[in-house]
Protein backbone atom coordinates (compact mmCIF):
# COMPACT_ATOMS: atom_id res chain seq x y z
CA UNK A 1 0.00 0.00 0.00
CA UNK A 2 2.85 2.40 0.94
CA UNK A 3 4.12 1.64 -2.86
CA UNK A 4 0.92 3.35 -4.26
CA UNK A 5 1.88 6.48 -2.56
CA UNK A 6 5.29 6.48 -3.88
CA UNK A 7 6.56 5.69 -0.22
CA UNK A 8 9.15 2.93 0.40
CA UNK A 9 8.32 0.04 2.74
CA UNK A 10 10.17 1.05 5.97
CA UNK A 11 13.07 -1.44 6.12
CA UNK A 12 12.67 -4.35 8.47
CA UNK A 13 15.32 -4.97 11.39
CA UNK A 14 17.27 -8.32 11.01
CA UNK A 15 16.50 -10.94 13.74
CA UNK A 16 19.46 -13.09 14.51
CA UNK A 17 18.70 -16.33 13.89
CA UNK A 18 17.75 -18.41 17.39
CA UNK A 19 20.38 -20.31 18.62
CA UNK A 20 20.64 -24.05 18.74
CA UNK A 21 20.34 -25.05 22.23
CA UNK A 22 22.99 -26.36 24.37
CA UNK A 23 24.03 -30.05 23.90
CA UNK A 24 26.49 -31.96 26.30
CA UNK A 25 29.06 -34.52 25.40
CA UNK A 26 26.97 -37.28 26.94
CA UNK A 27 23.67 -35.99 25.17
CA UNK A 28 25.84 -36.43 22.32
CA UNK A 29 26.88 -39.75 22.80
CA UNK A 30 24.19 -41.35 24.03
CA UNK A 31 22.01 -39.98 20.70
CA UNK A 32 24.77 -41.99 18.88
CA UNK A 33 24.44 -45.20 20.61
CA UNK A 34 20.91 -44.90 20.61
CA UNK A 35 21.15 -44.07 16.55
CA UNK A 36 23.60 -46.77 16.43
CA UNK A 37 21.08 -49.44 17.99
CA UNK A 38 18.24 -51.34 15.57
CA UNK A 39 15.22 -51.07 16.48
CA UNK A 40 13.17 -54.04 15.67
CA UNK A 41 10.55 -55.98 17.38
CA UNK A 42 12.84 -58.58 17.86
CA UNK A 43 14.83 -56.21 20.57
CA UNK A 44 12.22 -57.43 23.63
CA UNK A 45 12.58 -61.23 22.23
CA UNK A 46 16.25 -61.48 22.43
CA UNK A 47 16.51 -59.65 25.82
CA UNK A 48 14.41 -62.03 27.14
CA UNK A 49 16.19 -64.62 25.77
CA UNK A 50 19.88 -62.82 27.02
CA UNK A 51 17.59 -63.05 30.66
CA UNK A 52 16.65 -66.63 30.07
CA UNK A 53 19.67 -67.64 29.56
CA UNK A 54 21.94 -65.30 32.26
CA UNK A 55 19.60 -67.07 34.72
CA UNK A 56 20.33 -70.57 33.92
CA UNK A 57 23.83 -69.58 34.07
CA UNK A 58 23.27 -68.46 37.21
CA UNK A 59 21.24 -71.14 38.23
CA UNK A 60 23.80 -73.70 37.63
CA UNK A 61 26.50 -71.52 38.96
CA UNK A 62 24.91 -69.80 42.84
CA UNK A 63 28.59 -69.98 44.01
CA UNK A 64 30.72 -68.67 41.46
CA UNK A 65 32.17 -64.77 41.90
CA UNK A 66 31.53 -62.64 38.65
CA UNK A 67 35.30 -63.34 38.18
CA UNK A 68 34.93 -67.43 38.15
CA UNK A 69 31.95 -66.94 35.93
CA UNK A 70 34.17 -64.78 33.15
CA UNK A 71 35.72 -68.53 32.84
CA UNK A 72 32.51 -70.42 32.40
CA UNK A 73 32.92 -71.74 29.22
CA UNK A 74 30.04 -69.86 27.04
CA UNK A 75 30.30 -66.65 29.07
CA UNK A 76 33.87 -66.79 28.11
CA UNK A 77 33.60 -67.38 24.21
CA UNK A 78 30.89 -64.21 24.41
CA UNK A 79 33.12 -62.26 25.83
CA UNK A 80 35.37 -63.11 23.49
CA UNK A 81 34.04 -62.33 20.73
CA UNK A 82 32.07 -59.08 22.19
CA UNK A 83 35.92 -58.13 23.20
CA UNK A 84 36.85 -59.03 19.55
CA UNK A 85 34.27 -56.27 18.53
CA UNK A 86 35.24 -53.59 20.78
CA UNK A 87 38.46 -54.00 19.99
CA UNK A 88 37.83 -53.05 16.40
CA UNK A 89 35.55 -50.04 17.16
CA UNK A 90 37.88 -47.09 18.15
CA UNK A 91 34.67 -44.89 19.11
CA UNK A 92 33.49 -47.27 21.13
CA UNK A 93 36.81 -47.73 23.57
CA UNK A 94 37.38 -43.99 23.63
CA UNK A 95 33.71 -43.53 25.42
CA UNK A 96 35.23 -46.44 28.42
CA UNK A 97 38.89 -44.52 27.98
CA UNK A 98 36.67 -40.94 28.23
CA UNK A 99 34.93 -41.58 30.80
CA UNK A 100 37.72 -42.70 33.15
CA UNK A 101 39.46 -40.26 31.88
CA UNK A 102 36.77 -38.02 33.49
CA UNK A 103 37.04 -39.39 36.44
CA UNK A 104 40.90 -39.47 36.65
CA UNK A 105 40.42 -35.53 36.70
CA UNK A 106 38.13 -35.27 39.41
CA UNK A 107 40.17 -37.52 41.35
CA UNK A 108 43.26 -34.97 40.45
CA UNK A 109 45.05 -36.81 38.27
CA UNK A 110 45.71 -35.47 34.76
CA UNK A 111 43.46 -37.96 32.80
CA UNK A 112 45.93 -37.83 29.96
CA UNK A 113 45.28 -40.91 27.78
CA UNK A 114 47.70 -43.52 28.63
CA UNK A 115 48.18 -42.28 32.20
CA UNK A 116 45.29 -43.93 33.83
CA UNK A 117 43.76 -47.16 33.67
CA UNK A 118 40.50 -48.61 34.66
CA UNK A 119 40.10 -51.39 37.70
CA UNK A 120 37.44 -53.12 38.20
CA UNK A 121 37.08 -55.33 41.18
CA UNK A 122 34.22 -58.06 39.98
CA UNK A 123 35.10 -60.54 42.97
CA UNK A 124 31.83 -58.41 45.37
CA UNK A 125 28.93 -57.99 42.43
CA UNK A 126 25.71 -59.33 43.66
CA UNK A 127 23.28 -61.19 42.04
CA UNK A 128 21.95 -58.57 40.16
CA UNK A 129 25.35 -56.73 39.28
CA UNK A 130 26.38 -60.47 37.81
CA UNK A 131 23.38 -60.49 35.83
CA UNK A 132 23.69 -57.43 33.92
CA UNK A 133 27.26 -58.10 33.36
CA UNK A 134 26.71 -61.40 32.09
CA UNK A 135 23.85 -59.84 29.71
CA UNK A 136 26.23 -57.81 28.44
CA UNK A 137 28.70 -60.00 27.94
CA UNK A 138 26.50 -62.88 26.38
CA UNK A 139 25.16 -60.43 23.68
CA UNK A 140 28.46 -60.54 22.03
CA UNK A 141 27.50 -56.48 21.67
CA UNK A 142 30.46 -54.56 22.28
CA UNK A 143 27.88 -51.10 22.70
CA UNK A 144 25.84 -53.63 25.78
CA UNK A 145 29.79 -54.05 26.93
CA UNK A 146 30.25 -50.26 26.98
CA UNK A 147 26.82 -49.23 28.45
CA UNK A 148 27.47 -51.61 31.21
CA UNK A 149 31.42 -50.49 32.13
CA UNK A 150 30.71 -46.81 32.02
CA UNK A 151 27.44 -47.04 33.48
CA UNK A 152 29.73 -48.73 36.49
CA UNK A 153 32.30 -45.97 36.17
CA UNK A 154 28.99 -43.71 36.21
CA UNK A 155 27.85 -45.24 39.41
CA UNK A 156 31.72 -44.76 41.17
CA UNK A 157 32.30 -41.14 39.92
CA UNK A 158 30.68 -40.16 43.61
CA UNK A 159 32.28 -41.86 45.59
CA UNK A 160 35.56 -41.61 43.76
CA UNK A 161 35.77 -37.70 43.71
CA UNK A 162 33.76 -36.71 46.31
CA UNK A 163 33.85 -39.62 48.70
CA UNK A 164 37.86 -39.71 49.26
CA UNK A 165 37.77 -43.53 48.63
CA UNK A 166 40.41 -44.86 46.31
CA UNK A 167 37.80 -48.03 45.13
CA UNK A 168 33.90 -47.47 45.10
CA UNK A 169 31.28 -49.66 46.45
CA UNK A 170 30.85 -51.12 43.23
CA UNK A 171 34.23 -52.18 42.89
CA UNK A 172 35.76 -49.49 40.69
CA UNK A 173 38.76 -47.72 40.84
CA UNK A 174 40.92 -45.35 38.79
CA UNK A 175 44.57 -46.02 38.93
CA UNK A 176 47.26 -44.03 37.37
CA UNK A 177 49.83 -45.58 35.51
CA UNK A 178 53.36 -45.44 35.48
CA UNK A 179 55.27 -43.94 32.81
CA UNK A 180 57.17 -46.57 31.19
CA UNK A 181 61.00 -46.91 32.12
CA UNK A 182 63.42 -44.60 30.20
CA UNK A 183 65.57 -45.77 27.66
Amino acid sequence: MLISCGKKEPPKPATAPPKPPAVSDAQIDAAVLDSLTPATSSDSETQTGLEAQVEDILARFPDKNAVELLNVPEVNEALKAGLTKLSQDKALQDQINNSAAIVARLQGFSGAPGTVGLDLDLKSYDRTRKSRMLQAIMSEDPRQIVRFVTEEVGEAMPELTFGGTDRSSNGVAIKQIPPPPAK
